[in-house]
């Protein structure tokens, strides 16, 4: 098995730094988010005044041209991908890519306090007992969140992260494709919370996010940024409008429009059902488990986080507040027309993260 950290050109970035303020020269990185019905892309400039968010591009994925989180055929994505960005003026050659949810395994470790030397060691042989059957060539890496005390000594809080390296390999193609040469990459839980996080700096409650891609869903735990809990499930915007399309007899197209345009009736049906029941099984694991902090409140993220209703339901149900997702509250956008941001925030949760990523570095 190789189980290195990628290299210089692609490397799996896995951290947890906040937005910040400093002094140094501007700095600009985009941020790009496969998604299998939409691509975007977000470019955020770092300077003396903190991050802002500098252009904005979104375009729809070609036709199974990504899924399950990964790109499967780069020779479609990475002309469009180029053109994504050329229309939307964007010109930083730092790209920073996530691979989806579903197509990494993110997984909360405990071991006993170690040094350094010894910890990477132990974490490697550990990446075995994760790996499916038949996958032996990984890229992995990990973050210490934290450490508790124990009688005869301290115990670890581990994040480790591991990818198939054929898929992050898959991944970076259309990137080369698009004529990009430099990447980091991460997986899309981590950009979504950097987004998102709340910045009050209260590590005393702890926050779900739910990320609702087109094909699957991320339900993820955070205490301020720090991952306790990260789940994907096969239920996305695909999911309900099929549903509509098999009831009604429409097409997917049609369908979309309508799940868009009649939302109030459709949020009571199975989807939403469902949702809240997968909600609820993580709330309860975590509160179980891990829960030493309190849920504070649910963030939406994603297309259909929009949903009107979806939120009020979803907080009837869970019993705690429920908003939507402002990846551009840490921000200055003042190049960007207002009523745009606003339309367009939660599904720019990802390719905002990923940007701020690179812009931090």
């Amino acid at each position: 098995m190789n189980a290195s950290s990628i290299g210089r050109r692609v490397r799996l970035a896995l951290r947890g730094r906040r937005a910040g303020i400093g002094t140094f020269s501007p700095r600009s990185s985009v941020g790009v988010d496969f998604g299998s019905h939409t691509l975007k892309a977000a470019e955020v400039v770092r300077s003396n005044g903190g991050f802002a968010v500098t252009r904005i591009g979104i375009t729809q994925t070609p036709p199974g041209a990504v899924s399950k989180g990964v790109a499967t055929n780069p020779e479609a994505l990475g002309p469009v991908i180029r053109t994504l960005l050329d229309d939307s003026g964007i010109r930083s050659k730092r790209v920073v890519t996530a691979l989806g949810g579903q197509s990494a395994i993110i997984r909360l470790l405990t071991m006993p306090d170690m040094p350094e030397g010894e910890l990477e060691r132990a974490v490697a042989f550990e990446v075995d007992r994760y790996l499916p059957a038949g996958v032996r060539d990984v890229k992995h890496n990990y973050r210490v969140l934290g450490r508790k005390p124990k009688d005869g000594g301290g115990q670890l809080e581990i994040l480790l992260v591991v990818a198939a390296k054929e898929l992050v390999d898959r991944h970076m193609a259309p990137l080369a494709a698009a004529g990009l040469t430099s990447a980091v990459m991460e997986v899309t839980p981590f950009s979504m919370v950097r987004a998102v996080a709340p910045r009050d700096g209260n590590g005393d409650t702890a926050t779900v996010y739910v990320d609702i891609g087109a094909e699957s869903s991320d339900i993820l735990i955070a205490v301020e940024e720090r991952l306790r809990l990260a789940r994907n499930i096969p239920i996305g915007g695909n999911t309900l409008t099929k549903a509509v399309a098999e009831a009604l007899g429409l097409d997917l197209d049609a369908a979309r429009t309508l799940k868009e345009q009649r939302a109030q009736a459709l949020v009571e049906g199975e989807f939403i059902s469902t949702m809240a029941t997968e909600l609820r099984r993580s709330l309860d694991f975590y509160q179980a488990r891990l829960g030493d902090q309190p849920i504070s409140k649910v963030v939406l993220t994603g297309g259909t986080a929009k949903l009107r209703h979806l939120a009020p339901f979803l907080s009837g149900e869970l019993g705690v507040p429920v908003e939507l997702g402002n990846p551009f509250g840490a921000c200055e956008t003042a190049g960007l027309a207002p009523e745009f941001v606003a339309d367009v925030a939660p599904m720019m949760a990802v390719a905002v993260g990923l940007a701020l990523r690179g812009a931090q570095d």
